[in-house]
């Protein structure tokens, strides 16, 4: 799986609470962080990809950092 490919499994969820917009703002800066740190685009770079979003202020704000972390743990299973 490549990091568009999670990316794009776990959009419509997060559209669906944030919007069309904030979605892409926050896709795209956890996207931004992975290419920082040159991770990759494999299962290193999604694991990264996942962790960015669970410290995402905007995603612990919404949902508190307990359901963030259940969400990381169900999408890390998109990963294999």
């Amino acid at each position: 799986m490549t990091i568009e490919d999670l990316r794009n499994r776990i959009k419509p969820e997060l559209e669906s609470i944030f919007g069309s917009s904030m979605t892409t703002l926050i896709l795209t800066k956890a996207k931004m962080r992975v290419s920082a740190q040159a991770n990759g685009d494999g299962k290193d770079g999604c694991r990264t990809f996942l962790e960015c979003l669970g410290s995402d202020d905007k995603l612990i704000g919404m949902w508190g950092s307990l359901e963030v972390k259940a969400r990381i743990s169900r999408w890390q299973n998109f990963i294999g």
